[in-house]
């Protein structure tokens, strides 16, 4: 993966998703709002709003924020971005929520 913006190439995703899981694993409990946000921004693909939120929960229990995330969050490529906020999420929640369906 790679930003185009900034010139940063990310070698290894799977090593940042694991930080930014194992960051919001450690600030467990996490409030309903907490997840939710998560919830929300990966739904909507929101990466300012998933990174902010990533930010405050590393903020409450000490950590920090992985360096790449923002690079990963920055990728021109649509499903790159929304792949990892979805795998995140999905390592983290406890209690999905299923997906809407319209009829």
């Amino acid at each position: 993966m790679r930003d185009f913006w900034n010139d940063v190439v990310v070698e290894d995703e799977e090593a940042v998703k694991k930080a930014v899981i194992d960051l919001i694993n450690a600030a467990k409990p996490l409030s309903y709002s907490e997840i939710q946000e998560l919830r929300n921004s990966s739904t909507l693909c929101d990466r300012s709003h998933f990174q902010y939120t990533v930010a405050r929960i590393a903020a409450r229990s000490g950590a920090e924020v992985p360096a790449d995330l923002d690079a990963i969050m920055e990728d021109p490529d649509f499903d790159v971005r929304v792949s990892f906020m979805n795998d995140v999420v999905k390592a983290v929640d406890e209690q999905p929520i299923k997906p809407r369906v319209h009829r």
